[in-house]
């Protein structure tokens, strides 16, 4: 099957219109900036970030690249009149997807596998990444290896299941949808915190455990689903002066008053959990309304030429950072902070991180850019050479009985979770 050649711009922004792409560089800034500030959450402390107030400027990462995603929806949909959900679901869009997000990812968990496979054979003793490396966790799309940032890999597989859908709803009733997002991540929350307290009836204080379905729920699209939901809204009216927008300008408030508040540690109940949540989401969209405005939006020159690169080579990066980091942490620094989630042995001596952080950006950055460009020359050659064409058809085969297999587990896992609470 011969496919059209997709940029990652093409096939998640502007698939309906590729000329409205040069309109746009603003969401090529942010999702530089924003993988930048992933591999800064990765290459410093949390503890020694939110002394500086991480909250309203490092940790919007993640609901800025959320935001872009349901943005880059609404614009590649916008326009198709489909009547039914079939005509979402094509071959073409679920090949789209595997060569885009599976096949990267086999990649990496078969760099994965090896490693953990000489680890085990070899008694190789490394340092705990917070359990994170369990068996358990491969049910929902962990590699063999942990690394930072492998949770968001069963949100974008998730995506590809619920973003039809989602968008099949919003073209319908926009505002329904676009509540019904934030409601669905409030009951995703709900349950998880159920789940803990099921989980833990009798138990102390001290021998709380969270259950497996905690995690199951925690890695999914849906604990962050209201982000997308913003997106889309925004898809259809971004200027940050439009009355279609004045929902967020009420929201935005309340965002930032609740943030000050989990800040400052003063909120009786954690609830929502974390601070990738909807009463973060406002905020974050605020931010992107301004950039949307204040940012040229189809700038010239060798600058806008890299960070255009950055953008298209996201995945990429991060795949890149989740491998680097997996060693990094595990062979060489201690992962602690308290909540076991980051390294803690540059926080004596803060001076570190001015060659640490720089160093983690160049070789992420400059791997990931690396990695994109050889995956788009072989996408260029496949349809002049036969071998190439043969090695994408049995990739493409494989990166979807991946992607099946991840489903039916992530499933199936789920079932046994929600019965063994």
């Amino acid at each position: 099957m011969k496919m059209e050649k997709y940029s990652l711009q093409q096939t998640e922004i502007f698939a309906q219109n590729p000329e409205e792409k040069r309109k746009f560089f603003q969401i090529d800034l942010m999702k530089a900036i924003m993988i930048a500030l992933v591999i800064m959450d990765h290459s410093f402390t949390h503890a020694f970030l939110r002394q500086y107030g991480s909250y309203f400027w490092e940790r919007i990462a993640i609901p800025i690249l959320m935001i872009i995603m349901g943005f880059n929806m609404g614009k590649s949909y916008k326009g198709k009149k489909f009547a039914t959900l079939k005509e979402y679901y094509t071959r073409s869009y679920f090949e789209s997807k595997l060569k885009r997000y599976m096949i990267p990812y086999l990649l990496l968990y078969v760099l994965h596998g090896i490693i953990r496979l000489i680890v085990t054979e070899a008694e190789v003793i490394v340092n705990s990444p917070a359990g994170y490396d369990l068996p358990s966790f491969r049910y929902i799309g962990f590699t063999f290896f942990y690394g930072p940032g492998l949770w968001f890999i069963p949100v974008l597989f998730g995506s590809i299941l619920v973003f039809p859908i989602l968008y099949y709803n919003f073209n319908k009733n926009p505002k329904v949808t676009f509540g019904l997002t934030f409601a669905i991540e409030f009951l995703t929350h709900i349950v998880l915190l159920g789940a803990i307290l099921i989980h833990n009836i009798g138990r102390s204080m001290d021998e709380y455990e969270p259950p497996m379905l905690f995690f199951i729920l925690l890695y999914s699209l849906f604990i962050l689903i209201s982000s997308v939901g913003i997106g889309l809204w925004l898809s259809v009216d971004h200027d940050i002066t439009s009355k279609h927008n004045r929902i967020l300008w009420v929201l935005f408030p309340i965002s930032v008053v609740y943030m000050i508040l989990y800040f400052l540690e003063v909120l009786p109940i954690p609830f929502p959990m974390g601070d990738y949540q909807m009463f973060f989401f406002p905020y974050s969209a605020v931010i992107f309304m301004t950039l949307m405005k204040i940012v040229p939006p189809n700038p010239k020159g060798s600058f806008s030429h890299f960070i255009r690169k950055v953008s298209r080579a996201t995945y990429h990066i991060l795949l890149t950072q989740i491998f680097y980091f997996s060693i990094i942490f595990q062979f060489f620094l201690i992962i602690t902070d308290g909540n076991n989630s980051t390294l803690d042995v540059f926080d004596a001596n803060p001076l570190n991180y001015l060659w640490f952080y720089p160093l983690n950006l160049i070789i992420t950055f400059g791997i990931g850019l690396l990695w994109k460009e050889l995956e788009d020359r072989f996408y260029a050659k496949r349809d002049e050479k036969k071998s190439f064409q043969r090695i994408y058809q049995v990739t493409i085969i494989l990166a979807g009985i991946a992607f099946v297999a991840w489903l039916v587990s992530s499933t199936i896992y789920t079932i046994i979770s929600l019965i063994s609470l």
